[in-house]
């Protein structure tokens, strides 16, 4: 007898607990739900800002223009992240082209999966490429290919004092340039020995 009212007083007990928990429970939705609906009314009373110029589409435009215009040129100087990296500038053609520009779309719809998943597509070469780290890369008005993987760049149309006054202006290294061109005729010719015994003898 004393064991079962025991074994009532504890059920009694744990009732009385879940009822507690429950009641508390209710009172912070309450109380939730409450604050939520001040929030409401508040935010009910905001007025949007009067947009009446266009400057966000101005800019877009404008650099949409500038990007088209063949005969434009941007100046970038770009460094590496460490103290003693030298800063240089190279003059661009257009704007900067960013690696996940493509023509072509990475990824196409999986429909033998369950739910129509995206999958990974091959590349025009044939090549799965998966997500390598991101850069941009442009073109000198000459034609020279510059790629600024991990680099920090700062471009604008017209050279600034500060790039004139601290920074060395890149340019290209003629001798080296017309021995590159040379090595790779023997490329394209077949003759890969040739054209490194070539490269190998530009003065560093």
């Amino acid at each position: 007898m004393k064991h079962r009212k025991k074994v009532v007083g504890i059920i009694a007990a744990a009732i009385g607990a879940t009822l507690l928990l429950t009641a508390s429970s209710c009172a912070d939705t309450d109380n939730r739900d409450a604050q939520y609906s001040k929030l409401d009314k508040k935010s009910d009373q905001r007025a949007a800002p009067d947009v009446t110029g266009d400057t966000e589409y101005n800019n877009y435009m404008k650099a949409q223009k500038l990007y088209d215009d063949k005969a434009s040129i941007i100046w970038c100087t770009a460094t590496w992240s460490n103290s003693t990296a030298p800063i240089f500038t190279v003059p661009i053609a257009g704007k900067l082209t960013s690696s996940s520009v493509s023509y072509y779309p990475n990824q196409q719809v999986d429909y033998s999966s369950d739910g129509n998943v995206l999958v990974e597509r091959k590349s025009v070469d044939g090549m799965y490429h998966g997500t390598p780290p991101p850069y941009r890369y442009g073109f000198t008005p000459g034609g020279q290919y510059v790629d600024f993987t991990g680099m920090e760049t700062f471009c604008t149309t017209q050279l600034t004092s500060f790039q004139k006054q601290s920074i060395q202006v890149a340019s290209v290294d003629t001798a080296a340039d017309a021995v590159t061109q040379k090595a790779e005729a023997l490329l394209k010719a077949g003759d890969a020995a040739g054209a490194q015994k070539l490269l190998d003898g530009i003065k560093k």
